[in-house]
């Protein structure tokens, strides 16, 4: 009966809210009818907005370079980890000096850093459960700062000279 009484006010409320095409009026031959005449756009000539991917470095609290990283939100809970097959050569950081490095896996202000090297987490035939990941997390091993780049993602590797440039002048 309740579910009858919800479903009634919902079923009006989608009939209202549905597309209904309208019948064209048939034509009047009256003195007092209006012509309708149709209404030019100009389309707005803008361009194209996008969002471009920024690149990104950070620091940890010890050299975890060869490390795979997961990301723990404030409560404890996994909010990111890779699958295995995610974790290529390319997914190690590149060092850029003064404890800077170039972020090439998704590391995020949260990131914290487990036992699994890149070899060895890209050779498990199952990505392991998040009770896993959360015990072979180092304890400490974090990342301790994070800055956004000037460059896209894109183009950070064959930007690495402004990039060290760039985090001098922090």
């Amino acid at each position: 009966m309740n579910k009858s009484l919800f479903l009634i006010p919902l079923a009006g409320m989608m009939m209202a809210c549905s597309h209904k095409v309208a019948k064209p009026a048939a034509p009047s031959s009256g003195a007092d009818s209006a012509t309708i005449s149709p209404v030019q756009v100009e389309p707005i000539a803008s361009k194209p907005l996008g969002m471009v991917l920024k690149a990104s470095a950070f620091r940890m609290t010890g050299d975890y370079s060869d490390n795979v990283a997961i990301t723990i939100d404030g409560q404890g809970n996994i909010t990111y980890y890779p699958a295995p097959t995610d974790i290529t050569d390319n997914s190690r950081p590149l060092d850029l000096g003064g404890g800077w490095w170039l972020n090439r896996q998704g590391i995020s202000a949260n990131s914290v850093f487990t036992r699994y090297t890149f070899d060895e987490y890209r050779k498990l035939q199952n990505t392991p459960s998040p009770q896993e990941l959360k015990a072979a997390v180092i304890p400490g091993a974090r990342v301790s700062e994070m800055v956004k780049l000037p460059v896209p993602a894109s183009q950070a590797e064959s930007s690495l000279p402004e990039i060290k440039d760039y985090l001098k002048s922090l």
